[in-house]
C-alpha cells in the first residue's frame, strides 16, 4: 500500500523564470499590434525630428510649475468670464434645432454668394427697385425671419 504524501513542494518560478514569461508575453502583444506599433514609432520619430520630444520631456518635468501657471491664468477674471461666455454659447447652441441651424447656415452661404454677384453687377437700387424686392417671395421671407428675429432678440434684452 502507498504511504501518503506528507510535503508537497511547490514550485517557487526564479526571477529568470518569471522574466522570460513576461518578456513571452510581450512579445505575443508585439506580435499581434505589429502594424500599431510601427505607426506609433513613426510618430515618435516626426515629433523627435521636429523637436516636439524636448518639449514634451520640458513640460513633464516642470509639470508643477507648468500647473502653477495655468491656474493662475485660468483664475483671472477675463479668463472666467471667457470660459463662462463659452459654457453659455454652447448651451445656447444645444437648445437649437439642428435642422433650423442647416437651413440657416445654408440661406447665409446663398446670400453671400448672391449678394457678391449683385455687387459685380455694379447697378444701382432705387426706391421702387427696392419696393420690387419686397414683393420677391424669397425677399419678403428673409425680411420676415429678419424682423422675427429682431423681436426675439428685444424682448431678451
Amino acid at each position: 500500500m502507498a504511504k501518503p504524501i506528507q510535503d508537497v513542494t511547490r514550485h517557487e518560478p526564479t526571477e529568470a523564470e518569471l522574466q522570460a514569461q513576461a518578456l513571452g508575453e510581450l512579445l505575443s502583444v508585439v506580435a499581434k499590434h505589429g502594424d500599431a506599433i510601427k505607426d506609433l514609432l513613426k510618430i515618435v520619430e516626426l515629433l523627435h525630428e521636429m523637436g516636439a520630444m524636448e518639449v514634451i520631456g520640458g513640460l513633464i518635468q516642470s509639470r508643477e510649475k507648468v500647473m502653477e501657471i495655468g491656474v493662475s491664468q485660468l483664475s483671472k477674471p477675463t479668463m472666467t468670464r471667457g470660459i463662462n461666455n463659452v459654457m453659455s454659447a454652447v448651451g445656447m447652441v444645444g437648445e437649437l434645432e439642428p435642422e433650423m441651424i442647416r437651413k440657416v447656415v445654408s440661406g447665409v452661404v446663398n446670400g453671400i454668394d448672391r449678394s457678391n454677384e449683385e455687387l459685380q453687377s455694379n447697378q444701382k437700387m432705387g426706391m421702387f427697385d427696392l419696393i420690387k424686392v419686397l414683393r420677391d417671395p424669397n425677399a419678403n421671407r428673409a425680411l420676415t425671419m429678419a424682423v422675427g428675429f429682431l423681436k426675439g432678440l428685444g424682448e431678451k434684452l
